[in-house]
């Protein structure tokens, strides 16, 4: 059961790709790949995209010849030479073609192809490679200009298709969706390290320290103490001053050590626990860090942020089950990306002090939130909402390294239905 709620509670909720692909009429696959020298488009379209982007002749639609391939590269490099498709730090750059290929399709899925046919079923895949001028990349403007109708639309006129990509730098994966209204999309390269990406998390409070006048508060004790002792030995003695200037010498050497600071101690406090505000501050940022990590491509750096949100056995936890719900390479590469993240409903329910197994005290705090994630499958140029609601209550505490999600109990989970072919903002 615990794989079960930790699936539900972290991962978003994807259908298999095979019940929604292949899927009639022209697709395109875009994902534009940044580097420190150059950028890569990476391109794989079926010929029904294909033959809406360029002209060539062939003796069967369906199919390219031997002969007719051989005129590819010219037609694809003639088109791209005279289309400026990205746009490297504001300069113009011109691309090399490289991995031309084309595939062998199944032909039993062609039933799934009433409107295209095998042109539908057939792609080709190629690599668009624009070296930079000045390396390195920082900024990259990609635009696309071919958006043919989109056929599976119930309508005498259907509209152009909206196309779901991908951008994959600095170890991320960023999608976003390009329109005939919208044709470009424009990527910066952001400076900072791990944590610059992260949402920052509040400080814990540090102890207090209190200093006390030790060996001050001592001698002015001593100089208090022996007052009546000199009155009672002066009635004898009658050396009054001698014992005025014994006082002044104790409580003047009092005075500078406590101006000086000599002989003091410090004490320190124990740190009382958050307000419900101040828990609520915390536990926001921690939960949207949770999702940002998974943006991340390595596995190592995924790890790398999930360690600053949650803490020991639960960073593992929730890198092993949220990833394979995350991510799905299978069916052609849909990508299953967390795009939006909303808190409904947060309810600090109690704080107070833990005791670690070292017998250390920390400040903790237990939050009940409701919220919805709206993830995005991408494939084939389409981008598919899924959205699903989470009730859960969370357990955080302060660790070494700050604040730290240390366990999650869910509550409940819903899918939000909605139109399975309503555009996805991402």
């Amino acid at each position: 059961m615990l794989w079960l709620a930790l699936m539900v509670l972290f991962g978003v909720a994807t259908d298999p790709a095979s019940a929604r692909h292949p899927q009639d009429g022209p697709h395109v696959d875009l994902r534009v790949v940044v580097e420190e020298t150059r950028v890569v488009v990476r391109v794989e379209m079926n010929l029904v995209f294909l033959d809406s982007m360029v002209e060539l002749e062939r003796e069967d639609p369906a199919r390219i010849s031997a002969e007719e391939w051989a005129e590819v590269p010219f037609v694809l490099e003639d088109h791209f030479l005279n289309q400026e498709v990205v746009r490297i730090n504001d300069d113009r750059a011109e691309p090399e073609l490289e991995a031309l290929q084309i595939n062998d399709p199944d032909l039993r899925l062609l039933p799934l192809f009433p409107v295209s046919g095998e042109r539908g079923l057939r792609k080709i895949r190629f690599e668009l490679v624009y070296p930079a001028e000045a390396p390195p990349v920082d900024r990259v403007e990609f635009v696309w200009l071919t958006y043919p109708p989109d056929i599976l639309k119930d309508l005498p006129d259907p509209p152009p298709i909206a196309i779901a990509a991908e951008v994959i730098a600095d170890g991320l994966r960023i999608p976003f969706v390009i329109s005939a209204d919208e044709p470009s999309y424009n990527w910066y390269r952001r400076d900072g390290d791990l944590e610059s990406r992260l949402a920052p998390v509040p400080t814990p409070p540090t102890p207090r320290e209190t200093t006390r006048p030790a060996l001050a508060i001592g001698l002015l004790i001593l100089g208090l103490a022996c007052m009546p002792v000199w009155l009672i030995i002066d009635r004898s003695t009658r050396r009054f001053g001698l014992w005025v200037a014994i006082e002044a010498t104790i409580f003047g050497a009092a005075t500078m050590a406590f101006v000086l600071g000599v002989g003091t101690y410090s004490v320190q406090e124990s740190v009382s626990p958050p307000t419900a505000d101040q828990a609520e501050a915390v536990f926001r940022p921690l939960h949207q860090n949770v999702y940002r990590a998974f943006d991340y491509e390595e596995e190592t750096k995924i790890y790398e942020a999930l360690e600053r949100a949650a803490d020991g056995e639960f960073v593992d936890l929730l890198y092993r089950m949220i990833f394979r719900g995350l991510v799905m390479e299978e069916e052609g590469g849909a990508v299953a990306r967390i795009a939006r993240v909303r808190p409904l409903d947060i309810e600090v329910l109690e704080t107070g002090v833990e005791r670690a197994e070292d017998g250390n005290e920390w400040p903790a705090f237990r939050v009940r939130c409701r919220w919805q994630v709206d993830g995005v499958v991408s494939h084939w140029g389409h981008a598919h909402a899924r959205t699903n609601e989470y009730d859960a209550i969370w357990s955080i505490s302060e660790r070494p390294g700050g604040w730290r999600l240390t366990g999650a109990e869910v509550v409940s989970q819903d899918r939000v239905e909605i139109d399975s072919d309503e555009e996805f903002e991402l």
